[in-house]
């Protein structure tokens, strides 16, 4: 079974609860951590493609958006409250 994004999908297509799930199926696994850690190197390949654009200066950029807020996502998830700080420390315990 493959865990990664749909490679067909539109730009934007992609949840980040649907990234969520992708990397939590990954991690699961009983692969190597090393293993796991290049699949989920993948699957951010992946998702960050649908959200890079032309900075219009002949390069790439991906630009701020609730797609790639992540610590937000974090935060709902954890039930934290917005723009407490997340610490990685705090998240593994």
């Amino acid at each position: 079974m493959t865990y990664g994004l749909n490679s067909e999908a539109k730009a934007f297509s992609y949840t980040r609860e649907e990234l969520f799930e992708c990397i939590t199926k990954i991690v699961a696994q009983s692969s190597s951590a090393e293993a796991r850690a290049l699949a989920i190197f993948t699957v951010f390949d992946d998702y960050f493609t649908n959200y890079t654009e032309s900075d219009n200066n002949g390069g790439y950029c991906v630009y701020e958006c609730d797609a790639m807020d992540f610590n937000d996502f974090v935060r709902f998830k954890l039930g934290i409250d917005d723009y407490d700080v997340v610490d990685v420390n705090d998240v593994l315990k």
